[in-house]
């Protein structure tokens, strides 16, 4: 081969050599894992978030290349300190992020004498530091741990979503946590409207949730319509002040079955316990002629329509619509309507 052509490849190949070296002494010391080690890692659940900041308790998986000493899993201490052997103090880690843990630990090593220079890595392995609670009308009420920064909406879909009977009102509680000023107030809350954080009209209503949070969802109204009607249920009201009328409610149970007795409705009212504390005979018939002025429900509710023929005491339909209600279909209506739940 001529030298003309050797020349130009040599060339070319100490530039890739360069880049190469160039790249691996720039690589900084990080919380990620080893190459080839991802899928472990997942198996293991650990998670590195790279803005999370670690805290007393969190749990830490530790790995240190030619160190089996400083590799396992080690718990942060409530004064934020990680105690690690053969080093003469402990290392602090309250407030890092776990890159900026690795970098510490590898300059503690060799400051320490132990190693020139160490390959660290480090991971969350379980988060107890910073949570938030989560209670009410979700599918999964809880304790969540807050792995980065986590907005309402967001924390509302780790907790499974809305239930069915969820309300129109959200409450955030703010703790003191360990990083308030002093004389700061102890708790402060912020009322949230369901509706327009649903439906994304107003994006200022997803705010992002603190350490000590407590997140509460309401339960909406509910008005139960049973007997003798199309699509008998409960119907969640989302907006509690404006309340459903007799004949409102019908209509959301799509109307009166042909055997209907209209004239021997009755409304259930029942107190806070859930226990039956009135009773009040209602005439549809009169109603939908607009010979009597519209009935408004409260909250509860049950609306009974019996079927035409049928001979019971109040106290016996009493029981047997508490009986029937249980385990009834929920309609959810308003911003639900739209399949949101």
């Amino acid at each position: 081969m001529h030298r003309a052509m050797i020349c130009p490849i040599r060339r070319f190949s100490m530039l890739l050599y360069i880049l190469a070296a160039g790249c691996a002494l720039a690589m900084p010391v990080t919380a990620q894992g080893p190459p080839g080690n991802s899928e472990a890692a997942a198996s293991n659940h650990l998670v590195s978030a790279p803005d999370y900041r670690i805290g007393p308790g969190d749990i830490l998986a530790i790995t240190v290349s030619d160190a089996p000493e400083f590799t396992g899993k080690f718990r942060v201490s409530q004064s934020g300190e990680l105690e690690l052997t053969s080093l003469p103090v402990p290392l602090q880690a309250q407030g890092m992020t776990t890159g900026e843990l690795a970098k510490s630990l590898a300059h503690a090593l060799m400051n320490a004498k132990l190693y020139s220079n160490p390959t660290v890595n480090v991971y969350v392995d379980e988060f107890h530091s910073r949570n938030v609670t989560v209670v009410g009308a979700v599918a999964k009420p809880s304790v969540y741990p807050l792995q980065r920064r986590t907005t309402v909406l967001e924390l509302i879909s780790q907790a499974g979503g809305l239930t069915p009977t969820a309300g129109n009102k959200l409450t955030i509680v703010s703790g003191l946590t360990s990083e308030a000023p002093e004389g700061a107030p102890t708790s402060a809350a912020r009322t949230i409207d369901m509706a327009k954080l649903m439906r994304g009209d107003d994006s200022g209503q997803n705010v992002e949730v603190h350490e000590g949070d407590i997140v509460s969802v309401s339960s909406a109204e509910v008005v139960y319509v049973v007997g003798a009607v199309i699509r008998p249920g409960g119907f969640v009201l989302p907006d509690q002040s404006s309340g459903v009328t007799v004949l409102q409610a019908l209509a959301l149970a799509q109307g009166l079955t042909s055997v209907a007795s209209s004239r021997k409705a009755v409304i259930i009212r029942r107190d806070g316990n859930g226990a039956a504390r009135e009773d009040v005979p209602i005439d549809v018939k009169n109603l939908l002629a607009g010979k009597t002025p519209d009935v408004t429900l409260q909250a509860n509710d049950i609306l009974f329509v019996p079927v035409s023929g049928g001979k019971q005491t109040l106290h016996v339909v009493g029981d047997t619509v508490m009986n029937a209600i249980s385990g009834i279909a929920i309609y959810g209506v308003g911003y639900r309507a739209a399949g949101i739940n």
